[in-house]
């Protein structure tokens, strides 16, 4: 009986050793409520509370196009950076970029379920804008991948705009500007 419950060990062992490198490779990279065309990464405090990304919104601002991510429970570790190129990396391999906008934001949200309380939000008709968006900057909004804890969005923008990266709470809300 014991060498049954071996590989359940190790499973959960190797489950646990992935979450922390998770945590260990997010750190707090640049500065919240300041326009930027670097990286940006938050680390938050985990909680036994499991987040769902909700819904996600774009409006054209006086200024500005924003893109909110809506949160159903505590804000997430995320990652936001502009690539390189027109090419997307995931669990599928380097990929071609085929949505609106001539250059491409990434981020990169971490340790979000992958179960069926994410597919109710994922799959809802208005759960991201479709196609391309009418605003000066931002152009298009679109998930690519939900795998293993990682949830990836891109923003295609019509040139490489400054962003600002704004938190708001009740409910959590990360809300992205993009200059006009």
């Amino acid at each position: 009986m014991i060498n049954n419950r071996k590989p359940l060990i190790s499973a959960g062992m190797f489950v646990f050793l992935a979450f922390l490198s998770v945590l260990a490779q997010i750190d707090n990279v640049g500065t919240l409520n300041t326009w930027t065309t670097k990286p940006f990464s938050r680390a938050h405090n985990s909680s036994n509370q499991a987040t769902y990304i909700k819904v996600v919104r774009a409006a054209k601002q006086t200024g500005s196009d924003r893109v909110v991510f809506e949160f159903e429970g505590p804000f997430p570790n995320y990652r936001i950076e502009y690539l390189k190129s027109p090419f997307y990396e995931s669990e599928a391999g380097r990929q071609r970029i085929r949505q609106p906008g001539n250059v491409f934001v990434q981020i990169n949200f971490f340790v979000i379920p992958t179960g069926d309380e994410q597919l109710k939000f994922t799959e809802a008709k208005n759960f991201v804008p479709k196609g391309r968006l009418m605003m000066p900057s931002l152009q298009s909004v679109k998930d690519k991948v939900l795998f293993e804890g990682y949830y990836d969005f891109l923003m295609g923008v019509s040139s490489r705009k400054p962003y600002r990266v704004t938190e708001l709470s009740n409910p959590s809300r990360l809300v992205i500007d993009f200059k006009h």
